[in-house]
């Protein structure tokens, strides 16, 4: 990857609905060399094109971090039903005391408390666990590109 491939991903992450054009002016490269390069990032480095949600409009006022500990022969199928649950947008395996990471939203202190006790705790597996609600947003952005040398 160099500047270019750079330059173009960032120039999505900004707006993925940018078009050719556009993005060749504010690049300063043409518009075939865009595409080409563009076609090679969807390829091998771009998953996938998504939408961020604004959380307030659809009611999600409730973001909180959960790290959980699991019995070490069912921490593969820990992850996996924890994946499942539509609340739940991250699921991380860590390193330290805790096992997995997850972030979930919900739209109040109730339904996080449903859960909580009805969902997770409810795995198979699952030990223990720490809540952390978010209080405050001070940074939740994409993947980020290493800048320009």
């Amino acid at each position: 990857m160099d500047d270019l491939d750079a330059d173009i991903l960032r120039s999505l992450i900004k707006n993925s609905r940018i078009t050719l054009s556009q993005m060749s002016k504010e690049i300063d490269a043409p518009d075939a060399t865009i595409s080409n390069r563009l076609k090679k990032l969807e390829k091998d480095v771009i998953k996938r094109y998504t939408v961020i949600l604004d959380w307030e409009k659809i009611g999600l006022d409730i973001t909180t971090i959960i790290i959980i500990q699991t019995e070490s022969e069912k921490h593969e199928s820990v992850k996996e039903e924890l994946s499942k649950l539509e609340e739940v947008s991250e699921v991380y395996s860590v390193s330290g005391e805790y096992d997995i990471l997850i972030k979930v939203w919900v739209q109040n202190i109730e339904e996080l408390n449903k859960l909580m006790n009805t969902k997770i705790r409810s795995i198979d597996g699952v030990e223990d666990l720490t809540e952390m609600i978010v209080m405050e947003r001070v940074k939740e952005e994409m993947v980020p590109i290493i800048p320009k040398k």
